[in-house]
Formats: C-alpha cells, structure tokens, sequence
C-alpha cells in the first residue's frame, strides 16, 4: 500500500481556481489501486471541507488539517488534536490586538473557524464565516490555531518573530502572505507523524508521497524527501526531490 499526502492551496488546488480534473482522476486510480490519498492543510476542517463538497466524488482517506494540528479520518471523525492551552491562548490574542489593531483574524478550533474582526481569508475565495469577540475567544478550549493574512510573505515572517520570541511555545507556519500560529508540534511534518500513529498504517519510506508548494510544506518535504509542483516558488522547487507538472502527473507516475 502506498500513501499521498498533499497540500491544498498550490498545489492539488489552483491558486484563485479549482482542483484540476487530472488531479482528480488520478485519485479515483490511486484509490482503485488499494493506495491511500488524503488532504495535508493549513485549513481547518469546516474549510477544507467546504473546498471537498464541490467534488464529492473525492473521499480523502484522511485529513491533516491545522497545519498538522487536526488528524481526522475519512468520515471526519477526529483522531488526533493538538490545542493551545487556554491560558496561553488568552495572551496571545491579547498580544495581537496590540499588534495588530482591528485586522482580521481566524480563530479555529478542533471543527470550526470564527472570525475576529472579519474574514482575512476573503482572497482564498473563502466566504465569510460566524463572527466572535476576543472574550469569547479567549474562554475556548478546543482552539488549535489563529489566522491571519499578513499581506506579503516579509510581514509574515516578521509577525511569526514576535509572536514567536514572546510565546515560545508557538510555532508560526507560512504560506505565502499567511500566516497560522499552531502549538509547537503542529506542522506538516508531525502531522503526518500523528496521522500513521492514529490510523496504524505501516507505509515503507519508499511508498509514501509528500507534495505541497509553500514554506509551511517545508518540513513535510524536508523529512520524507517529499515532491513540489511546477508553480511552486524557487525555494520549494530547489527543497523538493523532483518538481511535477501537478499532483496528478506525481500519483501517475508513481501508481
């Protein structure tokens, strides 16, 4: 048995579009073949799942979701959650009221996403979404990460500096102007870790298949010599073991 796990947004998504048909194809073939295939995201689970409801002939076996915070299965039960403490979780929105005044920012928990003054996802085509205050944020128990669109790639990396020097036990995960504070331990990479452990699939280093576009698939694609695609910026396609047209060219070639 062999395992894709890929990133949405860039990589088996378009940018601004949809999924491919190849993309998809190459699933129904990958699936048929006995092999699993499943979502690696910085989306919550009501995002992603919205993005999965206009192709419901795809029936991801596993979702990773919250930068590798949520581990569901395919019904979308949840395996594995990994939340901020509600202690930490209360200094740090406070934290970035003070830095970031009334911008907007996604406050997601273990099954949905809440918006603090707006929607900052609106370019991801995402459509709004339940609106909470910071008090009723901070009183949550089942937050596993927050939101926040940065603008450029450098506003990013500078807002995960402060966040990250202040409360070192966050870990900052970027795609491209975005940006999602996780606990430490959230990323891709454990996501993965998390998903075998929770499911108990023995998968040979040979036969599983990482892919993603971004800096928050680095350490995904650092630790299982993982894949890129052609639209990737040149950082990723210079990490990746080969760079593919698509996901679907990669689960061919590789079927």
């Amino acid at each position: 048995m062999k395992l894709v796990a890929t990133d949405f947004d860039g990589t088996f998504s378009l940018y601004g579009g949809d999924v491919p048909q190849e993309n998809i194809d190459a699933v129904m073939k990958w699936q048929a073949a006995g092999h699993k295939f499943g979502i690696n995201t910085g989306r919550g689970l009501s995002l992603i799942g919205l993005e999965l409801a206009k192709h419901p002939e795809l029936e991801p076996d596993f979702l990773i979701c919250n930068n590798g915070a949520v581990i569901a299965d395919k019904k979308r039960h949840i395996l594995s959650s990994v939340c901020l403490p509600q202690s930490l979780l209360a200094d740090v929105l406070f934290f970035l009221i003070r830095e970031r005044g009334d911008a907007p920012m996604l406050v997601v928990t273990e099954e949905e996403s809440l918006s603090i003054h707006g929607n900052p996802a609106e370019s991801l085509g995402i459509p709004g979404m339940p609106e909470t205050t910071l008090e009723k944020a901070a009183a949550r128990e089942d937050v596993v990460q927050l939101s926040m669109n940065c603008e450029t790639l450098e506003g990013a990396q500078e807002m995960e500096r402060l966040a990250c020097e202040k409360f070192p036990d966050l870990v900052g995960n970027i795609n491209r102007g975005y940006l999602d504070l996780n606990l430490a331990g959230a990323d891709k990479q454990h996501g993965i870790d998390r998903m075998l452990k929770a499911t108990g699939w023995q998968i040979a280093p040979d036969d599983l298949f990482v892919i993603g576009d971004d800096m928050n698939d680095l350490p995904a694609i650092e630790a299982y010599h993982g894949y890129t695609v052609k639209a990737a910026p040149k950082f990723m396609r210079d990490h990746a073991k080969k760079v593919y047209e698509s996901v679907g060219a990669m689960m061919m070639e590789n079927l």
